[in-house]
């Protein structure tokens, strides 16, 4: 692995030195986490839920959980405390001719490792089995009529609720006064040799800044997912689209932004006894704030995300996601320097098939040029009830208190200090399986530096 990655550095470093001979513009980007963390809960670090490996929905009376780790069923129990370090890193190469009209990109990620970590060899000795390839794609401009088209793994940027993670396939992106505009085809399984694949993604993306204060956007996907197996191994074959409209505003010391999405289709069993089952799914994002004077802003928060509420009929009226990483605080979801190393217990606005609604108060104050801090206050429920606990079912998660510091040491390198606390309410007791159904309060604490550049 070690040879490979010197390969890799010496061709790239042979292409920055013949730039100026061949008329090809290089640039190297990255970044760098170094966390310390702790929690009182070790269940709430090992990434349970993931929108990329998971389909959520219901049928004959169970769920389909496929991709979902067992910790799910228990991170608001009373688990062992933990203490840990954490190491990530990025390192992207741009290359591009000095005309502008074609580029190529090759990224690379160490993907979030802890200290000590015997399996992959991020220990005593060193590195092991730890590099992976983040993004491989190549970008042209198209000839007479405008625009670029890019081709390979590359960012989806769709939307932040939806679809927002890396994926390979083949785009065109185009620009034209205030309208900015994206289709494209993304593939996703594909075991078969021969490329044909299972998954089919075909997308469209359209933002428009309407004017000096208002922006708005549209977006469209539509899945072809084909063979593919629940946790309990029935094939199903599924058409499942995502629409969606979002908007922000700014004028003076007023700010809002707004997310809509409508997600439908089927889901079609190969086994004739087990019924078909529609999707019907719906998500509302809403925030608005003022900015009280140059250091502080306040704002407030709405997010509903539907859930399903009845295992056994044929509606799946829970919400999924594609692949995000969304910030809804920090026990939960993504909104921490732990996050940002993947020790999060869900990277998607729900949990599991019972969606959720957060209900929030945010306040961020710039103390000085290098020292910004951020705080909310939050009330997180399920949109239906969790009915894992025998004899009860409940929705209240509990009221999480978030808190983030930074300190600005330059412009490449931030150093941070993230905390929260989650309050359990009586929804905890029927994700806490392993210790008979008795939730409990938790705490996570990180502190590190985010080097960019």
């Amino acid at each position: 692995m070690k040879k490979k990655i010197a390969l890799i550095l010496i061709a790239v470093c042979t292409l920055a030195m013949a730039a100026p001979v061949a008329a090809f513009e290089t640039e190297f980007h990255g970044g760098m986490w170094q966390v310390f963390g702790g929690t009182d809960n070790d269940a709430s670090l090992p990434h349970s839920q993931k929108s990329g490996s998971t389909d959520f929905f219901s049928y004959d009376g169970m769920l389909n959980d496929k991709g979902m780790k067992d910790t799910m069923y228990d991170v608001l129990g009373e688990n062992d405390s933990s203490i840990f370090g954490l190491t990530k890193a990025r390192l992207r190469f741009e290359g591009k001719t000095d005309d502008s009209l074609a580029k190529v990109v090759y990224g690379l990620e160490v993907g979030t490792y802890n200290w000590g970590d015997t399996e992959n060899k991020f220990g005593l000795s060193g590195d092991g089995v730890t590099q992976e390839t983040r993004f491989a794609y190549a970008e042209v401009a198209v000839p007479g009529i405008g625009g670029n088209l890019r081709a390979g793994l590359q960012p989806t940027k769709i939307n932040d609720w939806v679809w927002s993670e890396t994926a390979a396939g083949l785009t065109y992106h185009y620009q034209m006064a205030n309208w900015k505009t994206m289709t494209g085809w993304y593939r996703g399984d594909d075991d078969d040799s021969t490329g044909t694949g299972d998954d089919d993604y075909i997308v469209l993306k359209l933002d428009n800044q309407l004017t000096d204060t208002t922006a708005m956007g549209f977006f469209g996907i539509y899945a072809n997912l084909k063979d593919n197996e629940t946790a309990a191994d029935d094939l199903y074959d599924s058409n499942i689209y995502w629409t969606g409209v979002n908007g922000k505003f700014g004028r003076d010391a007023v700010f809002a932004g707004f997310d809509v999405i409508y997600q439908g289709g089927e889901i079609d069993f190969e086994n004739a006894a087990i019924d078909d089952i529609d999707r019907s799914a719906w998500l509302a994002d809403v925030t608005v704030g003022v900015k009280v004077n140059d250091k502080f802003t306040l704002s407030g928060n709405v997010l509903y995300v539907s859930g399903d509420d009845d295992a056994a009929d044929t509606d799946a009226n829970n919400f999924d996601s594609i692949d995000v990483d969304v910030k809804v605080g920090a026990v939960f979801f993504k909104d921490t320097i732990l996050a940002d190393c993947d020790r999060t217990i869900s990277d998607a606005p729900y949990i599991m098939d019972k969606g959720l609604v957060n209900y929030a108060v945010q306040g961020e104050y710039q103390i000085t040029d290098k020292n910004h801090v951020r705080m909310a206050v939050r009330y997180l429920t399920t949109a239906e009830d969790l009915e894992f606990k025998p004899g009860a079912k409940d929705k209240d998660l509990g009221v999480e208190f978030d808190l983030w510091y930074t300190y600005r040491l330059n412009k490449y390198v931030q150093l941070k200090c993230d905390a929260a606390y989650l309050v359990a309410g009586d929804a905890a007791d029927h994700l806490a399986a392993a210790d008979n159904y008795k939730g409990d309060d938790l705490y996570k604490i990180g502190a590190g530096m985010a080097l960019k550049f």
